[in-house]
């Protein structure tokens, strides 16, 4: 099953290596998913390394390592190939148009914790729980 990955379900598996991370763990083995995201997303969180050396107790060389292992699993997509899509998005969620925008696109659902976006009807969302319930299944 294809899913979009956005951004906050990756800050908060380096974050805490919770439920979230267990999801990318539990993936690596069973390859039920295949994640896909926003090319700008990586940079985006990268930025934050700071923050994120701040709010948990890894050293560098660990959350390097966390983030390679994420990192991995998820294929970045030009914004190129679903910018036709953004428009529509928007009209949805500004904050997180270019993820609705990517999987409006390629028609599948987005993996995400943010509430606000499950609010949104047009795509589907699951949360990191829901995640681990469908790889539990397998």
């Amino acid at each position: 099953m294809l899913l979009v990955v956005d951004a906050n379900v990756v800050f908060s598996a380096l974050v805490n290596k919770g439920e979230t991370y267990q999801v990318f763990e539990r993936n690596k083995k069973w390859k039920k998913f295949t994640f896909i995201a926003p090319e700008y997303m990586f940079s985006e969180i990268e930025k934050k390394t700071t923050k994120l050396l701040s709010v948990t107790s890894l050293t560098t060389d660990e959350l390097q390592d966390a983030f390679i292992f994420i990192r991995e699993q998820i294929e970045t997509i030009s914004f190129s190939e679903f910018s036709d899509m953004l428009p529509e998005a928007q009209k949805r969620n500004l904050n997180d148009a270019p993820y609705i925008a990517l999987a409006l696109k390629r028609r599948c659902p987005i993996f995400s914790g943010d509430k606000q976006l499950k609010q949104q009807a047009k795509i589907p969302v699951y949360s990191p729980r829901e995640i681990l319930n469908i790889l539990s299944r397998e």
